[in-house]
């Protein structure tokens, strides 16, 4: 799709089920009728950012910090794979503490253990960081660009430059990543034009998984006042990403819960073209006296659905959970389905 066409779509209201249609018939001829479950961990929210939307930011006083243990780490994960999931996600805010030895220590263990894919959300860190991590066995990296436009970007994240991102982003995919990006939809300050750029880099860069997440204020940021992202938008916006990039693995996230509890990921399963749900897989530990206390709260409430919610998505959506890791089905490098 050219530009103006993108445009277009994302802004015909009245024609929103046409396209919903479209992008589930696209959505069904690339990806099937399954669905990858994907459990992720939330090992740490300490974070080194300042982004205004994020409630995990440096500068939010009312949090409660916490930092899991590499045992404990490798233990959720562990009980992800033997509760049938066949990826692990080790999500954390930019947190320093844990270091280059540490955190191949931790991969090394689980892929060493159990036969699952390992993707990593850390945001971004130096290259040898991200080469070692990718040579002791983790396959996968989700990093967002949250916006494609340069100034919302340095407004949204004080400090950063939307160019390093995606030269970040590039560097993954040339040490061989399976590689995920993602939009925030509704931030404050932006456009329709500004999510038709991001849509357009979607058809462009061909990412292995889209993931794509509504504004929702949170109580403890500056950006607390502002107006949460709209949800019919934010499904036409799956629905783009779904046609122009055919069999990327799209991710109905957890904030996409948050913003409808009941029908959200349903929503974006049988409309947006999703073909991938992530459950909060933290409660899974083999000592049922070693529970994390933990508040990864990226979003005011954000709701974090378990293992048995998100197959009841999936069953709803009439769909089943795909065996198997779920690689990308880009068919890049040695890595595919």
């Amino acid at each position: 799709m050219d530009a103006k066409d993108i445009l277009a779509a994302l802004q015909d209201e009245m024609g929103q089920e046409a396209l919903f249609q479209k992008a589930d018939a696209v959505r069904a001829k690339h990806c099937g009728n399954v669905a990858q479950l994907r459990g992720v961990v939330h090992f740490s929210n300490y974070c080194c950012r300042d982004d205004l939307y994020c409630g995990l930011r440096k500068s939010n006083p009312d949090i409660t910090r916490f930092r899991m243990t590499g045992d404990q780490i490798v233990d959720t994960a562990l009980a992800i794979a033997e509760a049938g999931l066949g990826t692990v996600v080790l999500q954390s805010g930019e947190d320093s503490h844990y270091t280059r030895q540490m955190l191949c220590s931790i991969i090394r263990r689980i892929v060493a253990q159990a036969d699952v894919a390992v993707t990593l959300s850390l945001g971004e860190r130096p290259i040898d960081d991200l080469r070692a991590f990718r040579d002791a066995g983790a396959t996968r990296y989700l990093m967002k660009h949250e916006t494609m436009n340069p100034d919302l970007y340095a407004r949204m994240r004080p400090g950063l430059r939307l160019a390093d991102r995606i030269r970040t982003i590039e560097t993954l995919r040339e040490l061989g990543y399976q590689t995920g990006v993602g939009n925030v939809v509704g931030l404050p300050g932006q456009t329709d034009a500004d999510l038709a750029a991001d849509i357009a880099f979607f058809q462009d860069f061909q990412p292995d998984m889209v993931n794509i997440g509504p504004f929702i204020p949170h109580a403890d940021t500056p950006l607390r006042h502002e107006a949460t992202g709209d949800m019919d938008r934010m499904l036409r916006v799956f629905a783009l990403a779904r046609i122009v990039t055919q069999n990327t693995h799209l991710a109905a996230a957890n904030t996409v819960a948050t913003l409808d509890p009941d029908n959200g990921q349903y929503r974006a399963f049988v409309q947006g073209g999703a073909n991938v749900i992530m459950p909060n897989c933290n409660p899974f530990l083999k000592s049922k006296t070693d529970k994390i206390e933990y508040e990864f709260q990226i979003t005011t409430k954000k709701r974090y659905v378990s293992v048995d919610e998100a197959r009841e998505v999936l069953r709803r959506a009439g769909r089943d959970a795909a065996p198997g890791r779920g690689d990308s089905l880009k068919m890049r490098g040695e890595y595919h389905d």
